[in-house]
């Protein structure tokens, strides 16, 4: 099969990270070339892997675009590397292990076309596990930075409808690319995990919108698990997010509700043994060796703002996710009436 190129301003080139992911490609990149889009280019960014990925890509698909990393700089850079070389109007991103549905393509870009506010437009992802379920209709974001799956585990026929989400999920998402040149691409110090979340309160922070594509559809292979590594890269990357998105007055407005939701992680962290306990310790010592840039880091992205911090503060939600189950019922519900009641109070005194 082959790939039509990118002939015109609506052109999309679709980046695919890979790290050792030869199995997972060669059972998806088919389905991601059969795509019906008109003008469409697929590369693979392969990180360095060590199972031959790159060559058996080109191999078997040499309509394919390969690029080669010396090393493994992280899902963000990866894509950034897509993203610097495109010339079309959009790019997107797809996760290896995710295999899109017939007409995955063009809904994602039909859904920026028919909002032109939107700079982003993510997919409805579910479980190929079990497709009846939702993996991620977009991201949810608690106003204390933690990123959730939105609509983790419900039926397949919710969320029918384009609508408005705080995130996009980084397993399937189109933007358009003068956006993502404008707003500086994925922030490469997170390696993995949360950068889809900080790039999309980035596009928010400089005035757009995100949408949910729900016609655009893939199949993730997703199992929803926090081993320690993940854990570290998580609790890091949401205070590097934090540090640099909202202005110093509002993140002192929002520390006791840090401060609470530090107590339910760190309970979590103790509660799940030494390797979570150290992840968290070691997030703290890779913030503080940060310190440094943080202030050049700020100013960057403060620097695209075109909306007051109230306004990402109404995107946020109040809820805690639900996968936080390790917490005991009682203890969720409570800090669930504390985050509401909280969040209510920002959203009035919040006024910059």
């Amino acid at each position: 099969m082959v790939i039509r190129l990118p002939i015109g301003d609506d052109s999309v080139d679709v980046s695919v990270v890979s790290w050792n992911s030869w199995p997972v490609l060669r059972e998806n990149l088919p389905a991601l070339i059969a795509q019906d889009y008109p003008a469409y280019r697929v590369v693979v960014v392969d990180n360095a892997s060590a199972d031959a990925s790159a060559d058996e890509v080109e191999a078997n698909f040499p309509d394919v675009t390969v690029i080669r990393n010396a090393r493994n700089d992280g899902f963000g850079a990866a894509n950034n590397r897509c993203f610097e070389r495109a010339a079309g109007k959009y790019v997107a991103a797809l996760n290896p292990d995710a295999k899109p549905e017939p007409g995955w393509l063009r809904a994602l870009v039909r859904a920026l076309e028919s909002n032109p506010d939107a700079a982003l437009a993510t997919s409805k992802v579910l479980l190929a596990a079990d497709p009846s379920r939702v993996n991620a209709c977009g991201a949810s974001v608690h106003v204390t930075g933690i990123g959730s799956c939105r609509g983790l585990g419900d039926d397949q026929h919710a969320y029918v409808s384009e609508e408005r989400v705080a995130a996009v999920s980084g397993a399937a998402f189109v933007a358009r690319r003068d956006v993502l040149e404008e707003v500086g691409g994925f922030d490469e110090r997170f390696f993995m995990y949360m950068e889809d979340i900080e790039l999309s309160m980035r596009v928010r922070l400089a005035g757009y919108e995100i949408v949910l594509a729900p016609r655009s559809r893939v199949l993730h292979d997703y199992a929803l698990t926090v081993p320690p590594w993940k854990f570290y890269y998580l609790e890091r990357n949401r205070f590097l997010m934090l540090s640099s998105m909202f202005r110093l007055r509002t993140l002192l407005a929002l520390a006791p509700a840090l401060a609470v939701a530090e107590a339910g992680v760190w309970w979590f962290a103790l509660r799940s043994g030494p390797r979570m306990t150290w992840a968290k310790l070691r997030s703290y010592l890779s913030v503080l060796r940060s310190l440094p840039s943080i202030p050049a880091e700020r100013r960057k992205v403060q620097a695209i703002r075109r909306v007051p911090d109230r306004a990402l503060l109404q995107m946020m939600d109040a809820a805690l996710p639900r996968a936080l189950g390790a917490h005991p019922p009682l203890a969720m519900r409570a800090a669930d009436g504390f985050f509401a009641v909280y969040a209510a109070l920002l959203r009035r005194i919040v006024r910059w």
